[in-house]
């Protein structure tokens, strides 16, 4: 049995809201709500990478455009990884 961090009441592993003062647990914290992992994929990856990657193709080595759009799609594919390493923690 773990314990909330915010009212340190009991909660189960699976609970994804503790009863007593209602945080949630999730992977990422978004507009007032705690999202899963789903969310962290489409808006952590899939979304950033589609918009990304015609800019990596399109410059293909030219300047700064190029590495700007390098380092975007580098430094979302690093938070991405480092939330599913961490796990899903608990948000209020």
């Amino acid at each position: 049995m773990a314990h909330c961090p915010y009212c340190l009441s009991p909660v189960s592993k699976k609970d994804v809201v503790c009863p007593a003062c209602g945080a949630e647990k999730g992977y990422l914290y978004f507009n007032r709500r705690s999202r899963g992992l789903v969310f962290l994929f489409a808006f952590g990856l899939l979304i950033p990478l589609a918009v990304v990657l015609p800019f990596l193709f399109y410059f293909q080595g030219m300047g700064l455009p190029f590495w700007l759009a390098a380092t975007v799609a580098l430094g979302l594919a690093i938070f991405t990884i480092q939330r599913l390493v961490v796990g899903p923690t608990w948000y209020r």
